[in-house]
């Protein structure tokens, strides 16, 4: 059990620092205090299934890097760089979509000026 919950330690400081994060950060995401996290990751505690979801999600990791065998950790960058690229996909749509609809407002109102001037 002890060497479970420290590879799920490494598993979870792994995931943060390939976000650039310090524990403070990855606290901060999950709604936690960064004392957690360091215990998170030194193997004193683990994490319930709720908070690692959290956890999972912050990082853009698949709850099953964290909870899957050493071997189906070693498959998941894969998978994980698929998800990870899914959801710059995914925020660069939204910024599209967003940009585009402050357009139409901004087209909006020039028409209605344009009403008003002549």
């Amino acid at each position: 059990m002890a060497n479970e919950k420290t590879q799920l330690g490494d598993k979870i400081r792994a995931a943060r620092a390939a976000k650039g994060w310090k524990q403070k950060h990855l606290a901060a995401h999950v709604d936690v205090e960064p004392i957690t996290v360091s215990r998170w990751e030194r193997g004193a505690t683990t994490p319930d299934l709720d908070v690692l979801s959290r956890v999972a999600e912050a990082t853009g990791k698949p709850v099953g890097y964290f909870v899957g065998s050493a071997e189906e950790a070693a498959a998941a960058p894969n998978s994980s760089a698929l998800d990870e690229a899914a959801h710059r996909i995914e925020a660069a749509a939204l910024q599209i979509a967003t940009e585009a609809d402050r357009i139409s407002e901004l087209l909006g109102e020039l028409r209605i000026e344009l009403g008003r001037s002549r």
